[in-house]
């Protein structure tokens, strides 16, 4: 294998690892959605404690009983920040993978990319749910 080749193959490593890294970190940092009645039920109580709309974010695992009011609005502050350098990095990964994929896909012969084009549609096929009326092709006995 070429210098460059090793270092093409290199960096897609490196891009893919960090796409991981930053996927279990999203994954476990992602707010919980709220119902809008309990939204605004915290809007009207009032609470003191409660950071402002605007910077709302997600308290870290145990912080809630121990930060006070401006250290919330900090926090969520400097989640707001590196949420947008993370969305960036995020951009970055997504267009490096499609120019991978791309550059794969290349290398193939035009049969091997019409049989490429029927897998994707078959697994496409195969993911697709029942329709209302229809019957699951899953080979499931019935009870």
């Amino acid at each position: 294998m070429t210098k460059l080749s090793e270092w093409k193959v290199l960096s897609v490593t490196m891009a893919l690892a960090l796409s991981a890294v930053i996927s279990s970190n999203l994954a476990i940092a992602q707010p919980k959605p709220t119902s809008k009645a309990s939204a605004k039920a915290d809007a009207k109580s009032g609470d003191e404690e409660a950071a402002p709309a605007k910077g709302k974010g997600r308290l870290p695992a145990y912080y809630k009983d121990i930060v006070d009011a401006k250290q919330k609005d900090k926090i969520y502050s400097i989640q707001a920040e590196f949420n947008g350098k993370i969305d960036a990095l995020e951009e970055q990964i997504k267009k490096l993978t499609a120019d991978r994929d791309a550059a794969v896909e290349g290398v193939l012969t035009a049969e091997q990319k019409g049989k490429l084009k029927k897998a994707k549609e078959e697994a496409a096929a195969k993911r697709k749910k029942p329709e209302k009326g229809e019957k699951p092709t899953d080979s499931t006995p019935a009870e």
